[in-house]
């Protein structure tokens, strides 16, 4: 775990974050002249502003290419390091052995921003002629077994103190978590806060404020 530790504190925290959203630590092919493992991270045009900010924590590591849409790095020992806590049988898994150094809320920040969702509801009362919105949180990580989902349920309430409870889906292995409150979501929101104010990109994510202003321009 020596190039693991050698990150400071954020780095480490995003990086995992990352891996067990968007991110992608490429395999070793039979034959191949790579010695190491490398990191890949597509994404879609809209969201190049986020990998950049992204990248900008890992100056020495993450690079992007823009004709294919990519944020990656060269072949590193790191990812040769950390590979196989990340895959098992070439799937990808929950690094359990790793969430110990997951303390950092930019841990949550880069597996929100990656794979998660601000879904609201909308509820109106005509007699009062009002509408009502009611905000949820979702990390979108139905790839991971039940099992992994409750390990890291249990990890992010004892650590964050933020309750997310299983949700079923139908596709991948059948479960996401799912804040199940409206102060869940503001808690969540403001806990990310301090790290998301200065990715303007995600706010429709992570700014509840800026996010209510725009769905009420629907109206």
């Amino acid at each position: 775990m020596e190039k693991f530790l050698n990150l400071s504190s954020i780095q480490r925290n995003l990086l995992v974050g990352s891996i067990m959203g968007d991110g992608e630590i490429t395999k070793l092919y039979p034959n191949s002249r790579r010695k190491n493992h490398s990191y890949r991270e597509h994404y879609g045009v809209e969201q190049e502003s986020y990998r950049i900010w992204k990248a900008s924590f890992f100056p020495d590591l993450f690079y992007l290419t823009k004709k294919s849409q990519t944020m990656r790095s060269k072949s590193d020992p790191l990812f040769t390091e950390l590979f196989p806590y990340f895959y098992n049988n070439q799937s990808k898994q929950i690094p359990i052995k790793l969430l110990k150094y997951c303390t950092s809320p930019y841990f949550l920040t880069a597996l929100y921003l990656d794979d998660g969702s601000l879904s609201i509801s909308k509820r109106i009362n005509h007699r009062n002629k009002k509408i009502y919105l009611t905000p949820h949180i979702y990390l979108y990580l139905q790839n991971y077994s039940k099992k992994e989902l409750e390990v890291l349920q249990q990890h992010i309430l004892s650590t964050f103190h933020i309750e997310f409870k299983l949700s079923k889906r139908r596709d991948g292995h059948g479960y996401v978590l799912k804040g199940t409150s409206t102060d869940l979501t503001y808690n969540f929101l403001n806990l990310l806060s301090p790290i998301t104010l200065t990715c303007e990109n995600m706010y429709y994510k992570s700014n509840w404020e800026w996010r209510i202003n725009q769905e009420s321009k629907s109206f």
